[in-house]
C-alpha cells in the first residue's frame, strides 16, 4: 500500500513558511539574511517559496528540517524570546574532553535549568587559567541538553584524573549538565566579552558569571551571528568526520542535505550499530613523539560503523610520509557483531580510555589518542568490548 503523500497547496505553503519564519528565525527578513537570499522588501513573502524549493528541494523538506523538537535548535535558541542563550567563563575550551557545563552545587545547576530550555546555547569566554590570547575573549559556544549527571560521566578519563589531582580544581564543577554540540570561535573572529555582551558584563560580576552563568539579551545573542565558527567534537557524542570553519549564519542553520549531514560544513556519522576500534600509528614513534617512547605505541581508541573508514579519514589528514594509521583491533576484523547503539559503544570506548591512560604503562596524548605498551593495549581492548557487551541503560 502506497504511503499517503501530503497535499501541499499555495495557501498551505505560505502559512507553513510564515510560521517557520516567525517562530524559528524571528521574521522573514532574518530568514532571508541567514540564507543569504535577496529580494525587495515588498516581494519577500512572494519570493520565499521559489527560493526555498531551490535551496531545500521542496517546501515539505523545508518543513521537515524545521519541525519542533524537544531540543531547541541553535537558530531557535538565538531568536527565541527571551533568547535561550547564556554566558559563562571557562579556563579554556576543550569540549572534546569536557563534554559538560559544570556547577559547584545543586542550587546553581537548578537555577540554570529553570532559566533555560534543552538546546540552550552557552557562550564561553576565557578566564582564569586560559591562555593569554584567550583571556577575556569569546572562544566557544556549547549547546547543552538538560541531561544531568556527575562531571566524571561526561569527561575524558585523563581529564577527570588531572582535575582531581589539582588542588585548585578537585571536587569543583561536579554538578554537570551534558553538552551535545560545540563550536570553536576562529581566532580571527574572536570578540572581547565586554564588546560581545555589554549588558551582561556591565556590573563586572565575573565570579557570578563564571559560577552561575547569565542570560544574554536579544541583541547580545544576535552577536553570535557575527562570529566565524568551526564545529568540534564533544566528549561522549558521535565523532565528527569533517569540519571546516564558516560564518555562524551558515554553520548554525539547519542542513539542506540528508539526515546524516548537520550542515554544509560538517558531517556526523549516522546513528546505528557500532564497532569499537583501536588504531595504531606505524612509523618511528620516538621521532613522532619528540621523546623516547620506550617501546610504547601511539594509539587511538574509538567507535564507528566502519573502523576502516575512520582509519582512512585519519590517514587523509596526514601528508604522504613514513607515518600511517593502521587498524590494530576492530570489532569487524575480530568477527564481533556490532554493538546495538552508540550508547553501548560509548560505554566501551570510555572503558578502553580508562585503561589506556593508566600510568606508568600508558598516558593520554589528548582527545582519543594515547601512548601505551602492548599489554595495556590488549587489556583495553578486552575491557572495552566486555563493557559494551554488558552495557544496560
Amino acid at each position: 500500500m502506497m504511503a499517503k503523500v501530503p497535499n501541499y497547496n499555495q495557501g498551505g505553503d505560505a502559512q507553513a513558511i510564515q510560521k517557520i519564519a516567525n517562530s524559528y528565525y524571528g521574521s522573514y527578513r532574518n530568514m532571508f539574511e541567514v540564507h543569504g537570499w535577496d529580494a525587495p522588501g515588498n516581494r519577500i513573502m512572494t519570493s520565499a517559496p521559489k527560493l526555498i524549493v531551490e535551496a531545500y528541494g521542496s517546501i515539505q523538506r523545508f518543513e521537515e528540517l524545521h519541525e519542533p523538537s524537544e531540543v531547541m535548535s541553535p537558530m531557535e535558541a538565538i531568536y527565541s524570546d527571551p533568547p535561550n542563550v547564556w554566558l559563562t567563563s571557562f579556563y579554556g575550551f576543550r569540549p572534546e574532553e569536557w563534554g559538560l557545563l559544570g556547577f559547584a552545587d545543586e542550587g546553581r545547576r537548578k537555577s540554570f535549568l529553570e532559566g533555560s530550555k534543552p538546546g540552550v546555547l552557552v557562550v564561553v569566554y576565557g578566564a582564569g587559567q586560559a591562555s593569554k590570547d584567550e583571556l577575556g575573549q569569546v572562544i566557544g559556544i556549547q549547546q547543552c541538553s538538560h541531561q544531568l549527571g556527575h562531571a566524571r560521566q561526561f569527561m575524558a578519563p585523563h581529564e577527570w584524573n588531572a582535575k582531581e589531582r589539582d588542588p585548585e580544581r578537585t571536587h569543583k564543577w561536579n554538578y554537570a549538565v551534558k553538552a551535545t554540540r560545540a563550536w570553536r570561535v576562529t581566532p580571527e573572529s574572536r570578540i572581547n566579552v565586554r564588546d560581545f555582551a555589554p549588558e551582561a558584563t556591565e556590573t563586572e560580576a565575573w565570579q557570578h558569571i563564571g559560577a552561575r552563568g547569565v542570560r544574554l539579551t536579544k541583541q547580545e545573542a544576535l552577536n553570535i551571528l557575527r562570529l566565524d565558527l568551526q564545529e568540534t567534537d564533544v566528549y561522549g557524542e558521535t565523532e565528527i568526520i569533517g569540519s571546516t570553519p564558516g560564518g555562524a549564519k551558515e554553520i548554525l542553520a539547519p542542513s539542506k542535505a540528508g539526515p546524516v549531514s548537520q550542515n554544509a560544513f560538517v558531517t556526523r556519522e549516522s546513528e546505528g550499530p557500532k564497532h569499537l576500534y583501536i588504531l595504531k600509528l606505524e612509523g618511528d614513534t620516538d621521532a613522532f613523539l619528540g621523546e623516547p617512547a620506550n617501546d610504547k605505541a601511539i594509539v587511538k581508541a574509538g567507535f564507528s560503523k566502519s573502523p576502516q573508514t575512520r582509519c582512512d579519514d585519519h590517514n587523509r589528514a596526514l601528508p604522504r610520509c613514513a607515518f600511517r594509521w593502521k587498524i590494530h583491533h576492530s570489532g569487524s576484523n575480530s568477527g564481533f557483531h556490532p554493538y546495538a547503539t552508540s550508547e553501548h559503544a560509548k560505554a566501551g570506548e570510555r572503558a578502553m580510555q580508562d585503561v589506556l591512560c593508566r600510568e606508568p604503562d600508558g598516558r593520554s596524548l589528548g582527545g582519543e589518542f594515547f601512548l601505551a605498551n602492548n599489554q595495556l593495549i590488549e587489556e583495553a581492548w578486552t575491557k572495552g568490548n566486555l563493557t559494551a557487551k554488558e552495557y544496560k541503560k
